[in-house]
């Protein structure tokens, strides 16, 4: 296995964890803004500390500024739907397949603006995995 392969299935497995740890919280009635501050200062120290291992210099240009911010605002409303649902009652067996669906706005995405190639092999893959997500959540 190649290593973007390898860490990215390294981040299914992180991913899926932290999902599931979300319906742990939700489920215990966790009251969602601090606990939003609590996982994003997680983040700032792993941010940190993979910045200091790596030795890079550590600067902000305007362009990333703002992207990192748009990503920020995306990422938490995103977030906060998710975590609402399963406040709410939803079920992780349903919830979590419909959030897994963000695959047909980044796929295509990726598609148009990086021109990635379009493949049989991945538009018979993607064809499955909705697929698949639409089942999970049934």
């Amino acid at each position: 296995m190649n290593i973007p392969v390898t860490l990215a299935v390294a981040s299914l497995v992180g991913a899926g964890l932290a999902t599931f740890f979300n319906k742990v919280a939700a489920s215990e009635g966790v009251y969602f803004p601090p606990f939003l501050m609590i996982v994003n200062g997680s983040y700032l120290i792993m941010a940190m500390v993979i910045h200091l291992t790596q030795k890079q210099p550590f600067d902000f240009t305007p362009r990333m500024t703002w992207i990192a911010i748009l990503v920020g605002i995306i990422g938490s409303v995103s977030y906060a739907c998710m975590f609402f649902a399963l406040q709410k009652g939803g079920a992780g067996s349903v919830v979590f397949p419909i959030v897994s669906l963000g695959v047909i706005v980044s796929v295509p995405l990726s598609i148009i603006v990086f021109r990635e190639p379009v493949t049989t092999t991945k538009l018979i893959g993607l064809g499955f995995g909705v697929t698949s997500i639409i089942f999970l959540s049934r």
